[in-house]
C-alpha cells in the first residue's frame, strides 16, 4: 500500500472499483489521504493527529454493484477448494461440509469452538448460546475437551471455573483457553465510581495447560492488566437492576478472542510487540484489540479502529500466518453492533492503516459473534454466524462460495485444505 500526500488541491483517482480522494491545503486544518486500491472511501484525519484518530469512511455501493458481488452460485474455478468445519448453535451437531455444501461428516456434540487439529482430532469448547442452557453442554462448559474423529474422548481438562469462546493448541503442544473468572474484592477496591464498585465483575483469565501434567503452567488475568474503571473504547454501561442487586455479574470484559502471534517480518524487523507468541487478545466489550507479552503480561499494542467510528464490538483478530496473502497485516471481524452493520478488516498493524474491507451494508450483519480467514488464493472465508451464513469472498468482494446450513446461528465456520490430515482424504471436495 502506498499513501501519497500532494499539495495539489484535489485530485482523483480511478484504479478498477477503487476511489481515493486527496485534499491537502497549507491553510486546512484536515488532510485526506487514499487508502490505496482497496474499494474503500476516503480517509479524514487532523494534523498532528495519532493514527487511529484518521477516521475512515466505508464507499457506499449502489444496490445494482452489491447485486453483482452477491452470491450467484458456487464459482469452482474461483473459489478455494475445501472442507469447512460448521458448527451450529441450536442443534448440537457440528458439520464437516465440502465444496458442493454437502455434509461429509459430523460431529454429535454442541461447541462454540471447535479447531481440526493434523492429526485429525478436534479440540473443543462446549457451550453454544444454546449449549449453555441444556444438559450436558452446559456442565462441560467447566472443560475443554479433545476428542477424535470420531468423537470419542482423548483428552479432558477440567475446571472450577467455566471456559468460553476459544481454544487454541501451540507449537508446544500445550492448550491455550479462556475462562470466565470474577474481579477478587481486594481487586475491586480500585473501582472508583460507587455505582460500580459494589458489583460482581466478570473478568477472563488466558491460561496455557500443559497436556503433559494436565495442568496450568501459565495464566494472564485481565483485571492484573486491565484498569477496571474503564470499559475500552466506550464508556461502561449502565448496570441493571439484577447486576445492582448482585444477582447477576457485570460483564466487564468478555473476551471472545486469543490467538498467538505466528512468525512476522514485523518482528524480524525489530518491532518486539510482534513477538511469535505473543498474544491478540478481544476483549469484546471494550471493543479494543490488545496484544499482550507473553513474557512480561504488559500489554504492548491497542486497536480500537477508525473504520466507520471504529470497532464496535469485536471478534476473531488474528495476524494472517506467512505463505498465505497479506502475510503479517492483522485481520478483525467488526461486529458494528452501534452502527447496525458488520465489517471485515485487513490491517496493518504497525501503522493501524486500512488494507482491505469487507462491509456491505446492511446485507451483512452479525452484531454478535462472528469470523474470518484468509485462504491461500486470497480470498477470505466469512462466518456471519448470527445468521448461519458462510461465505468467501474474493479480494473484490464477489461471493463465489456460500453455505447456510439449518438457516441457524453458526459458530466460527473455518476452512480446512483437502490434505489437511488424513481422514479428510477419504471424502470429496466436490
Amino acid at each position: 500500500m502506498k499513501k501519497t500526500i500532494t499539495n495539489a488541491v484535489q485530485v482523483i483517482a480511478f484504479i478498477g472499483l477503487s476511489v481515493g480522494l486527496i485534499l491537502f491545503s497549507e491553510e486546512s486544518t484536515t488532510e485526506t489521504v487514499a487508502i490505496g486500491t482497496t474499494k474503500n472511501s476516503a480517509v479524514v484525519r487532523e494534523r498532528g493527529a495519532d493514527r487511529e484518530s484518521i477516521q475512515v469512511e466505508r464507499e457506499v455501493l449502489s444496490e445494482e454493484a452489491m447485486d453483482a458481488l452477491a452470491y450467484h452460485g458456487y464459482q469452482r474455478e474461483l473459489a478455494y477448494p475445501g472442507f469447512t468445519t460448521y458448527p451450529e448453535s441450536g442443534s448440537g451437531n457440528v458439520f464437516l461440509v465440502n465444496m458442493s455444501g454437502d455434509v461429509v461428516h459430523e460431529w454429535k456434540f454442541d461447541a462454540s469452538r471447535l479447531r481440526l487439529l493434523p492429526n485429525c482430532h478436534v479440540l473443543v469448547v462446549h457451550g453454544t448460546k444454546w449449549g449453555m442452557k441444556r444438559s450436558p453442554w452446559k456442565e462441560l462448559r467447566y472443560s475443554l475437551r479433545e476428542y477424535d474423529f470420531d468423537g470419542n474422548l482423548v483428552w479432558e481438562f477440567k475446571s472450577p471455573d467455566y471456559f468460553h469462546h476459544d481454544v487454541q493448541l501451540l507449537e508446544n503442544g500445550n492448550v491455550l483457553g479462556l475462562r470466565r473468572i470474577e474481579i477478587p474484592a481486594q481487586r475491586m477496591l480500585a473501582v472508583k465510581n460507587p455505582l460500580y464498585r459494589g458489583l460482581r465483575m466478570r473478568s477472563d483469565e488466558i491460561v496455557e495447560i500443559s497436556r503433559e501434567q494436565n495442568d496450568i503452567v501459565w495464566s494472564w488475568k485481565a483485571h492484573h492488566w486491565m484498569d477496571p474503571n474503564n470499559c475500552g473504547k466506550y464508556p461502561c454501561p449502565k448496570p441493571i437492576k439484577r447486576e445492582q442487586q448482585r444477582l447477576r455479574q457485570f460483564d466487564w470484559t468478555h473476551t471472545n478472542t486469543v490467538s498467538p502471534i505466528p512468525e512476522n517480518k514485523w518482528y524480524a524487523e525489530g518491532d518486539t510487540r510482534f513477538k511469535p507468541g505473543n498474544l491478540i487478545v478481544m476483549p469484546r466489550n471494550h471493543s479494543t484489540v490488545i496484544i499482550v507479552d507473553k513474557e512480561s503480561k504488559e500489554i504492548v499494542w491497542r486497536y480500537k479502529g477508525n473504520y466507520e467510528g471504529g470497532l464496535s464490538y469485536g471478534h476473531e483478530p488474528h495476524m494472517i500466518t506467512p505463505g498465505l496473502p497479506g502475510a503479517g497485516n492483522m485481520l478483525i471481524f467488526d461486529n458494528g453492533q452501534r452502527r447496525n452493520s458488520s465489517a471485515v478488516l485487513e490491517i496493518n498493524p504497525v501503522t493501524k492503516e486500512l488494507v482491505w474491507a469487507y462491509d456491505m451494508g446492511n446485507r451483512f450483519v452479525s452484531k454478535v459473534a462472528g469470523s474470518m480467514q484468509r485462504l491461500p488464493n486470497g480470498n477470505t472465508l466469512i462466518s456471519e454466524d448470527t445468521t448461519g451464513r458462510v461465505f468467501e469472498v474474493t479480494p473484490e468482494k464477489q461471493i463465489v462460495w456460500e453455505y447456510k446450513g439449518n438457516q441457524i446461528r453458526s459458530a466460527r465456520a473455518h476452512r480446512y485444505t483437502p490434505d489437511y490430515c488424513e481422514r479428510l482424504k477419504d471424502f470429496p471436495v466436490h
